[in-house]
C-alpha cells in the first residue's frame, strides 16, 4: 500500500467498533474494513465483524473462512474496497505483538483495538517488510 498520511473514520463507526470488541470480552474480536483511498488518505466507511475461530480466542484470532469470503464477495458486488483488517487485544495495548507480525502479510492496513480496563484505543499500521509504520487515525 502506498504511504498513507492518515486514516479517517467516522466517530460513530469507531465507537461501534469499540462496542463490538467490548461485547466479546474476554475474546479477541476480528474483522475487516471498507473504504476508499484518495490523495494519501484512507477514508473508512464501514467494518464487518467476522467470527473468530482461533483455537485460543482469548489470545489470538482467525477469520471464519466462509464469512471472510462472503464479505469479500459482497464488498466487490457493492463496489467497496477492503482497505484493512482489524482485531482486538482484550487485555492489552493497541501495539503489534509477535503473533501479529507472523500473521499479517503487510497488505492493506492493520488496525489493533486495545482494551485495558476502561481505556480503549485504536491504532492503525501499514507495513513494509518487517517494519511497522504507525498511521495517524482521525475520528471525524
Amino acid at each position: 500500500m502506498e504511504n498513507l498520511e492518515r486514516c479517517r473514520i467516522p466517530e460513530r463507526i469507531l465507537n461501534d467498533l469499540y462496542r463490538q470488541c467490548q461485547a466479546r470480552l474476554p475474546y479477541e474480536s476480528c474483522g475487516a474494513l471498507t473504504g476508499v483511498r484518495k490523495a494519501g488518505e484512507l477514508w473508512v466507511d464501514g467494518f464487518r465483524l467476522l467470527r473468530n475461530i482461533a483455537a485460543e480466542p482469548q489470545v489470538s484470532f482467525r477469520f471464519e473462512p466462509s464469512e471472510w469470503l462472503a464479505f469479500c464477495i459482497q464488498a466487490q458486488k457493492n463496489q467497496r474496497e477492503v482497505v484493512g483488517l482489524w482485531h482486538s487485544h482484550p487485555r492489552g495495548p493497541a501495539l503489534p505483538s509477535a503473533q501479529d507480525a507472523e500473521g499479517w502479510d503487510g497488505c492493506g492496513t492493520y488496525w489493533i483495538i486495545g482494551l485495558e480496563g476502561d481505556h480503549r484505543e485504536a491504532r492503525v499500521y501499514s507495513r513494509r517488510g518487517a517494519e511497522w509504520n504507525p498511521v495517524p487515525l482521525v475520528a471525524v
